[in-house]
């Protein structure tokens, strides 16, 4: 029997040993899922392992809750659905479990596009200073994006009565405008007026003539501006394009 015959063979036994294992193995379901999924998801899962905090905190790091969420997320620029995930707001970290669940991996940040949890659009800006990727959450989609992000350190607390060390994650939400990809922290009106200064007059109308109230309605009031300030530039935009065609 020749070589070629060899691999025939066995390849037609390793078939009939798949087919066999469908009919008559109990989890052939889970089985045929698990080796699809993993087909179609084999991108996702080629990473470095997540690694676990070894130390005990009151709260917990992650984008809203601390357990995986189901969601949508484009990852070097293909679309993948009901994908197990979570983001880690501490080690800018997004990472989602294989189809066969105990394998945790760290997704690459290079290859990150976007992501949707909970109704939640996830981007992501490149922090050039410090050579780190920084996620943020969508807010406004338009010609200068609003988002918000949030940077966390952690506090340590001991107990003389005890000598028990207690550790948390003290949680700080910023908020932001990209341009051009570039985030430029805000958190009221001035702030904004230095990044568009050619509409100052106008902006500072409409934030009085709609009471924006940066202190209590930070993330409304931040929104509604740019949101003006985008139709103002747009409204200039076309009026120049009209003209330039009376020409």
């Amino acid at each position: 029997m020749t070589a070629k015959t060899n691999l025939i063979v066995l390849l037609l036994f390793f078939a009939g040993g798949i087919l066999w294992a469908q009919h008559n193995n109990p989890s052939d379901g889970f089985v045929a899922n698990y080796m699809t999924n993993a087909k179609e998801f084999a991108a996702l899962y080629t990473g470095k392992a997540e690694t676990p905090y070894y130390v005990t905190f009151t709260n917990h790091p992650y984008f809203e809750q601390d357990n995986y969420v189901s969601g949508t997320i484009c990852y070097n620029r293909v679309v993948y659905q009901n994908v197990l995930m979570r983001l880690d707001l501490y080690r800018d970290e997004i990472t989602v479990i294989s189809p066969d669940k105990p394998y945790r991996v760290v997704l690459n940040n290079e290859k990150f596009n976007y992501a949707v949890i909970n109704g939640a659009t996830i981007i992501k800006s490149d922090d050039e200073k410090k050579s780190k990727t920084k996620f943020h959450i969508l807010l406004h989609s338009g010609t200068y994006p609003v988002v918000k992000q949030y940077n966390l350190i952690i506090r340590e607390e001991s107990s003389s009565l005890d000598r028990v060390v207690r550790r948390s994650f003290l949680i700080y939400q910023q908020y932001a405008i990209l341009i051009d990809g570039k985030p430029y922290m805000v958190k009221n009106k001035n702030s904004i007026l230095k990044l568009f200064p050619d509409r100052k007059k106008e902006l500072n109308e409409y934030a009085k003539q709609h009471k924006l109230d940066f202190y209590k309605r930070t993330e409304q009031s931040i929104i509604s501006m740019v949101d003006h300030y985008e139709t103002l530039t747009n409204s200039t935009q076309k009026t120049q394009i009209y003209a330039d065609s009376r020409r």
